[in-house]
């Protein structure tokens, strides 16, 4: 058995063994589930044991030592010649900048979220344009390595377009913020341009040539604007476009909300609309459309 999905824990009559004891016959076995960042820790320790010489019996005496898991000789065996790891085969990711992993990065800044449910870590995306969601899904299994793109589903429900996607590597890695992966984003020119198209694709709008962004996280915008000024697009600084307390009605129930925290509102010059469809664009076809040079 791996530790890829379950730990056999060895007790006695509920308990765990007196310290120092090996598992007998009459012993219980109780399989449980242990967090992921643990089933680390224990394949590092394995490793380093490894090291010394010594034998799986006593890994397994010396891991049961410090902590009251008895892992069994097979786990040992496939960690050692790196046949399983705690990972998983659906948990590969490796970071590595690239384009792909910058939009990922823009989404969950902007329209996506991170969910637990479970032991199932989640990225997820519901939106109104199908072009948006076929991107994320594209974007999503490249950087975790699968064949196909993940599947994109319409709930009639929410009238929206869902992509869902899940690796607790990935999950941990994009929970740090994108203020933490900048160097991720600021790789290349076109990485900045696919963090800035998906943040645009979230949260952006075209109306007359005049191209603006929203968010309620300012620091974020000021960072867009940043970005943007490396393809020469100068913007105004943001501004409040609705204040906290202010009413919001969700289009989709008619239900009416008030605003917790005021939105900003980050508004591109007329002129420089061309400059951004050149060099960012869109995902959305009908944002596109809208540009005054559509991007290639």
């Amino acid at each position: 058995m791996t530790l890829m999905a379950n730990t056999t824990i060895i007790s006695r009559r509920g308990t765990f063994l007196d310290r120092g004891f090996l598992p007998v016959r009459n012993e219980v076995r109780v399989r449980k589930y242990l967090p992921f960042e643990f089933r680390m820790r224990l394949r590092s320790s394995v490793l380093e044991l490894t090291k010394l010489s010594l034998s799986y019996r006593q890994i397994q005496a010396a891991l049961f030592d410090s902590t009251h898991i008895w892992l069994s000789k097979g786990s040992i065996s496939e960690w050692v010649h790196g046949i399983h790891d705690p990972s998983g085969g659906t948990n590969k990711f490796h970071t590595d900048p690239s384009p792909e992993l910058a939009y990922v990065i823009g989404v969950i800044a902007g329209d996506g979220n991170l969910n637990v449910h479970g032991y199932n870590y989640e990225m997820l995306l519901s939106v109104t344009d199908h072009d948006f969601a076929k991107e994320f899904s594209r974007c999503l299994a490249n950087i975790l390595g699968r064949p196909n793109p993940y599947r994109v589903r319409w709930s009639e429900q929410r009238k929206r377009w869902i992509v869902q996607g899940s690796s607790i590597i990935l999950h941990g890695f994009l929970r740090r913020g994108w203020q933490t992966l900048k160097m991720y984003v600021e790789h290349c020119y076109r990485c900045i341009a696919f963090f800035l198209r998906a943040l645009f694709d979230s949260e952006g709008t075209i109306s007359r040539n005049r191209l603006s962004i929203y968010n309620t996280d300012r620091h974020l915008l000021l960072y867009i604007r940043e970005l943007l000024s490396k393809y020469g697009i100068k913007t105004q600084y943001p501004y409040v476009g609705k204040p906290a307390g202010s009413i919001l009605k969700d289009p989709r129930t008619g239900k009416l909300y008030e605003r917790r925290k005021p939105c900003y509102t980050l508004a591109l010059r007329t002129t420089d609309t061309p400059q951004f469809a050149k060099h960012i664009g869109f995902s959305i076809r009908r944002k596109n459309r809208l540009l005054p040079w559509r991007t290639l």
